[in-house]
């Protein structure tokens, strides 16, 4: 192998870990810079889906080669009565956050937890340095003479710079490095918010148990509008045992820019307006008691339940942001993850977006493909998950004209991505 490329990696989620993970295994040496000042990072506790290209990213390149996903079969449709109106065969692996960061964390610089408490002894060997520094607040970045340079202050006080043959930036929707790099690219709010949260299998009733089933389940809801889904995800500390896991919904609930409503939903306990995500712990009681009520009102009896028997429930405003371009600084800088394009969570791409950007990295550095190929290939899967994401969720929170509009947009992506591959193969 020629010299090892020195790479930074702006954020250190799960896009930032997994590309972290390739590139070191492939031999380079890697600094993960976070913002946060925490050696590890508390997620929410979601759930989020293990896709194909999740499942393929894990079995390459996980060294545990441990059991990560719940397999749900099929996906039911409730009314409101609860009972079942249809069911398709679709069979989706599912799991957390939580089980995932601290997998790749284990996998990059050898971070042992409850969910990952030990690792294979070969683990390491032949590999580059990987190091994750927390408390690395980026404020910039330069490029000249073929080095890219990264700003940061520190969380303790004090600044830093480092100098890399590679950046990633890896930090999000809200990506400081694009912002940098895009300045007029902004974030808009898609008019509804996500109410998550989980609870215990063991804490549901039989009847709400039985009418899960273990299956994907969603509700439409049509006045007001809006949708709910639930779907099993692993428990405490990754377990997968049958009623140690948990059930985990996602809400949407429509709520105009500037209401009122809005306003009061992302105001935390403190009193502290939020932009984006009400974080766990931080809901006010009263704005937690009317929801509780609301559901009870409006949906079917497990779901209600459900949100009743959730601790912590947090929210996040949907939002979309897409950049137009994925590398910069003549391909010494990649937009990877969130930081290219947020969907919407209705397609669940979000973590299969950072698993193909980190397998295109891998086959980029092997020299299979160059980096015009590599953002052509980001985003192709950026634009149509995209404008997939935006057409289920204006069909399910505002009807099919809405969705029409949206659908339009999307097949135009399809036949454009159709004649594209056909081009340019």
């Amino acid at each position: 192998m020629d010299k090892p490329l020195d790479v930074v990696i702006v954020g250190g989620s799960l896009a930032g870990l997994m590309s972290g993970v390739v590139l070191k295994r492939l031999g380079h040496n890697v600094r993960i810079l976070n913002r946060d000042p925490s050696s590890s990072l508390q997620g929410q506790g979601a759930g989020i889906s293990a896709l194909q290209n999740v499942q393929e990213y894990l079995a390459t390149y996980d060294v545990t080669k441990k059991p990560h996903s719940v397999l749900s079969k099929e996906v039911q449709f409730l009314n409101k009565e609860g009972e079942i109106t249809k069911t398709t065969d679709w069979p989706m692996w599912m799991t957390s956050w939580n089980v995932l960061y601290y997998r790749l964390r284990a996998n990059f610089d050898g971070l042992l937890s409850e969910y990952c408490p030990e690792l294979p002894k070969e683990a390491g060997s032949g590999e580059g340095k990987a190091i994750y520094s927390p408390g690395k607040n980026v404020t910039d970045v330069k490029y000249a003479d073929g080095m890219v340079t990264v700003y940061f202050d520190n969380h303790e006080g004090g600044s830093g710079s480092l100098h890399a043959d590679l950046v990633l930036a890896a930090d999000g929707p809200a990506s400081k490095i694009r912002q940098i790099l895009e300045p007029d690219l902004q974030r808009t709010y898609a008019g509804y918010v996500a109410w998550r949260g989980t609870a215990p299998e063991s804490d549901m009733s039989e009847e709400t148990r039985k009418a899960f089933g273990g299956k994907i389940s969603y509700y439409q809801c049509t006045n007001p509008r809006g949708h709910i889904l639930m779907y099993t995800i692993p428990g405490q500390n990754g377990t997968l045992e049958p009623g140690q896991r948990l059930l985990n919904y996602v809400w949407y609930c429509n709520h105009a820019a500037e209401s009122p409503a809005l306003a009061a939903l992302l105001t935390d306990s403190d009193g502290h307006r939020h932009r984006i995500t009400l974080p766990m712990g931080k809901m006010r009681p009263d704005i937690w008691a009317a929801q509780k009520d609301f559901a009870t009102q409006t949906l079917p009896p497990p779901f209600a339940e459900l949100v009743h028997k959730t601790s912590l429930p947090f929210v996040q405003a949907i939002t979309d942001v897409a950049s137009p371009n994925a590398a910069f600084f003549d391909g010494k800088l990649l937009l990877v993850g969130d930081s290219l394009t947020a969907f919407r969570p209705h397609v669940a791409a979000s973590t299969g977006q950072a698993a193909l950007h980190a397998q295109l990295l891998d086959r980029m550095l092997r020299g299979e493909i160059g980096v015009v190929e590599w953002e052509r290939e980001a985003l192709r899967f950026s634009r149509l998950m995209r404008l997939r994401s935006m057409l289920w969720g204006n069909t399910m929170q505002y009807g099919y004209l809405a969705g029409a509009v949206s659908y339009f947009w999307y097949a135009r992506e399809v036949a454009a991505q159709w004649v594209g591959r056909w081009w340019y193969g």
